[in-house]
């Protein structure tokens, strides 16, 4: 029987960022010679056999699709995927990744799930309602921001209480995990995917000073998300206390964070000249880029959102064997033991992140070669895409058989 999971969203799966990779991720693990996976972006083109490009084995994306925000436009979009399917699959499966396009996810629940009665899952990456964490507070001083955010928040939390009627949730970490089991029992941990033996291709480009040790940290540069106000603070110490080093940064970033960050308070930290912003790198450069420092860093502090969160940026950092510094946050400390694969200091603690950092760099020399190699076991190990397929398969085609096993289970307990 030739089936088919539909991985739909209003993102644009051609585009390069942490979700669509994720997406990648999965389609590759679930794939098969029996199994065909589609990733479709909400989109007015057509869906057709034609329209898709194979990007990998049974890996199949809509290819040269114009995305599409409205609501018509949208409901047309889900009668098409639905009715695609059904013509390229004999059995069907939907997983929804969440966006802020509130009315996707409501007419496709209404549409596959309560009037074709399809099998429909949902991807909680994040609770989106605690997104906004890291934002200034609600203030009278703000009356159109703390509206606008109130409206935000009021929404998603709304919008939980659809979680029920999927069939199953992914989540990435184990404290969404947790939270998505209070709405939907139905609920699997699929932790950051990623690919080791995916070969890596290098340029030219010098992304690190020869005469210094290099940290290094990708990815999106927000000064409170990423906690980079106090890890500069860190840094400034470092740095008057004698130790020679450089930090280097690509990703994106807003003009504000940039002036915030780079401007102000590396020049008021007097870390100014020893800090590089390379700008959002391609794949190349940010291979690149990652493969020339010495040490790689996540420095998050405490919100909500960081703790029901998962980097994505750790699985980049281990492929690249390189030992990183992480805070304890989310599910960093079911995969990083210090001093074994990495490091790790509990988080929103300056004093124990100086501390890490200056023991680091004196001790480098004897402990990154061990401390490299465990990082890649432990990339392979746990982070893996192929080492999912069977959970996904289960997951995703005998979910009827969970649900049975978990409800035997339970009359059996009480009993």
């Amino acid at each position: 029987m030739k089936k088919g999971v539909f991985i739909y969203s209003n993102f644009d799966f051609s585009v390069k960022n942490a979700g669509v990779t994720r997406m990648k991720y999965y389609a590759q693990a679930i794939a098969n010679t029996n199994t065909s996976v589609y990733l479709v972006s909400c989109s007015t083109s057509a869906i057709n056999e034609q329209a898709f490009k194979e990007i990998y084995p049974n890996v199949f994306i809509l290819d040269n699709n114009t995305l599409t925000s409205s609501f018509s436009g949208t409901y047309t979009f889900i009668k098409n995927l639905y009715q695609f399917s059904k013509k390229a699959t004999q059995q069907q499966t939907y997983l929804f990744y969440p966006s802020p396009l509130v009315y996707l996810e409501i007419i496709a629940m209404y549409y596959l799930k309560f009037l074709k009665k399809c099998t429909v899952f949902y991807e909680l990456n994040e609770i989106r309602k605690y997104t906004s964490t890291f934002h200034e507070p609600m203030s009278l001083a703000r009356p159109m921001y703390s509206v606008k955010k109130l409206i935000y928040k009021t929404t998603f939390s709304a919008m939980e209480g659809l979680l029920r009627f999927y069939d199953g949730l992914i989540c990435i970490s184990t404290a969404i995990e947790t939270y998505g089991k209070r709405f939907n029992s139905t609920t699997i941990r699929i932790p950051i995917l990623t690919n080791p033996n995916l070969e890596k291709e290098f340029t030219n480009e010098t992304y690190s000073n020869a005469e210094s040790f290099n940290i290094g940290f990708s990815g999106s540069i927000h000064p409170i998300k990423e906690n980079l106000n106090n890890f500069f603070q860190v840094l400034g110490r470092l740095h008057k206390s004698g130790y020679k080093f450089t930090l280097n940064l690509c990703g994106p970033i807003k003009k504000a964070h940039q002036t915030e960050l780079f401007d102000k308070l590396a020049e008021t930290l007097n870390i100014k000249t020893i800090t590089n912003y390379y700008g959002n790198l391609d794949a190349k450069n940010l291979s690149t880029f990652l493969s020339q420092q010495q040490l790689l860093v996540i420095p998050r502090g405490y919100t909500p959102q960081n703790n029901y969160g998962f980097s994505t940026k750790l699985s980049d950092y281990l492929d690249h064997a390189k030992p990183v510094l992480v805070t304890d946050v989310s599910d960093n400390k079911h995969f990083i033991k210090d001093g074994v694969n990495g490091f790790i200091v509990p988080t929103d603690d300056n004093d124990k992140m100086y501390e890490k950092l200056a023991f680091i760099i004196e001790n480098y020399d004897e402990m990154h070669e061990d401390i490299q190699q465990r990082a890649t076991e432990t990339s392979r190990q746990h982070f893996y895409f192929r080492n999912f397929h069977d959970s996904f398969h289960t997951f995703f085609f005998n979910f009827k058989s969970l649900q049975e096993n978990k409800k035997n289970s339970r009359c059996n307990h009480q009993n």
